[in-house]
């Protein structure tokens, strides 16, 4: 598709490659283009000595002009070149051109250049002039005066290589097919690799789309493969954590929904059977009827109190008021609550407490032990112990309320912190409808601490609460933050 993005993308590859190419070809002709003017003299001025050398032999043979341009005419083909016999005044007689547009011109060089050491005499003299309308370059090689090894002048006549001006300074056009070559290899490399690179891209932005709209149609369940750790992969991991929290708080809502809909059904429906009772005037003392009927009221009031509640942590409505408080105090009026509880729960409490001091709300931790301790009566074998101790550990302090009697299952341990999860609905009895371990779960975390629980055979279950010396954050009231994350965290 042309708008989308990873065409837009691979557009914008394809124009700074162009761009690139194009800057580093301009860039190497303007740094080659001396150079290779320079190189084309050179390879012109190298012939002009042998073929000076040919045509002052045939000279001193007496041979005519017309005889010399008949042997300098294939010379002149087979290297592409205009060959020139000048008179000592510059007059050209001879000129290898089919047109022989500069016979009886006169040359604007000065041949009157004599070197007397040959042994640093130059190879040859080039001059730009325009001869018959045409801009030529001319090269000739310098005359040699002297005795000995040094050789005669050539009498009456000089040899004049002339090649066209466009031919030396453009020399460098010779470089252009090869460069357009080499571009369009380096260009072909640098599309695929592009390409590679814009999939690495585009591909988990597509995939993101794709996952975000099937979200969009009701699907949840959506996951991308995350490969690397740079921005894209980042991005797909956070999406992947978002989709995760969005399934799971849907998911809760929908258990939520679902598990209210049924504690509230059984209440309800002996509320109603009661008072219709009463109202027809039968099932027995009207009493005991509304006794009942008060009764799975109530159990409608602590569900709704603590959903309520739980509701409340968990929207950061509800404060902390932190201070430095002793737990080991607080620990013993929660017990004190309880004394009255032991004989009906036909168990009896312990304690060793040596917490010492911790900044927290005292109020809400009273409530998380309370919570805890209620649990493990109600869940404890008949004349046992119920335990609790409390002790300082590395960076806070850790308490721990234990039960003797039948452990929670090990596949039920990561859910008992869940809203409504009961182990053994049947030993439950009385108002509870699972919601307490969820709040001292979220209390626990809200002081900045954490909560687990072991059970095995033999010897019973332990709630363990570690709470910080210090707090994040406990300067003041604070708000109570549902730390989603966390909790997902130590429950796996």
């Amino acid at each position: 598709m042309l708008g989308s993005f990873r065409s837009r993308l691979l557009a914008g590859f394809a124009i700074v490659i162009a761009l690139t190419l194009f800057l580093s070809a301009s860039a190497f002709v303007l740094l080659l283009r001396a150079q290779q003017a320079e190189a084309a003299e050179a390879r012109i001025g190298l012939l002009v000595g042998p073929i000076t050398e040919g045509a002052r032999g045939w000279e001193l043979l007496g041979w005519p002009p017309e005889l010399m341009r008949a042997q300098l005419l294939p010379v002149a083909e087979f290297y592409d070149l205009r060959i020139l016999l000048v008179d000592r005044e510059g007059t050209v007689q001879v000129d290898t051109s089919p047109e022989q547009t500069a016979i009886g011109q006169v040359l604007s060089m000065a041949f009157t250049e004599q070197v007397s050491n040959p042994g640093t005499m130059q190879a040859f003299r080039t001059q730009r002039v325009n001869v018959g309308g045409e801009d030529l370059y001319l090269f000739i090689a310098p005359e040699v005066t002297g005795t000995g090894i040094a050789r005669q002048p050539l009498a009456s006549s000089r040899v004049v290589v002339a090649v066209p001006a466009g031919d030396v300074r453009g020399a460098w056009a010779e470089l252009l097919p090869r460069l357009g070559l080499a571009g369009l290899g380096a260009g072909i490399v640098a599309v695929v690799f592009a390409t590679l690179f814009a999939s690495r891209i585009t591909t988990p932005i597509a995939q993101v789309t794709r996952a975000s709209q099937a979200m969009a149609q009701g699907d949840l369940d959506q996951r991308i493969e995350v490969d690397g750790t740079d921005e894209v992969g980042r991005l797909a991991s956070a999406f992947n954590n978002m989709s995760e929290r969005i399934s799971r708080s849907d998911q809760s809502m929908r258990d939520l929904l679902a598990n209210v809909s049924h504690e509230l059904k059984t209440p309800l429906t002996s509320i109603q059977g009661f008072s219709q009772a009463i109202v027809d005037g039968i099932g027995g003392d009207p009493k005991e009827a509304a006794a009942l009927i008060h009764d799975e009221a109530e159990r409608i009031r602590v569900l709704v109190d603590d959903l309520l509640y739980l509701s409340e942590i968990e929207s950061g409505t509800i404060h902390l008021d932190f201070e430095d408080l002793d737990l080991d105090e607080v620990l013993e009026g929660t017990l004190r609550r309880f004394r009255f509880q032991v004989e009906e729960r036909e168990v009896s409490l312990e304690s060793s407490l040596a917490a010492g001091t911790v900044r927290a709300d005292g109020r809400r931790l009273e409530q998380v032990f309370a919570n805890l301790l209620d649990n493990a009566m109600r869940f404890a074998t008949p004349r046992t112990v119920v335990s609790v101790t409390a002790k300082q550990v590395a960076g806070g302090v850790l308490a721990e309320v234990h039960n003797e009697g039948e452990p929670i299952p090990e596949d039920a341990l990561g859910r008992v912190f869940d809203r409504f999860y009961q182990v053994d609905r049947v030993r439950s009895p009385g108002p509870h409808r699972g919601l307490g371990l969820s709040i001292v779960s979220e209390l626990v975390q809200a002081h900045g601490g954490s909560v687990s629980v072991d059970a095995s055979i033999g010897r019973g279950t332990t709630f363990s609460v570690f709470l910080p010396t210090t707090p994040p954050g406990s300067v003041g009231a604070t708000p109570i933050r549902h730390p989603e994350s966390a909790r997902t965290e130590e429950r796996t």
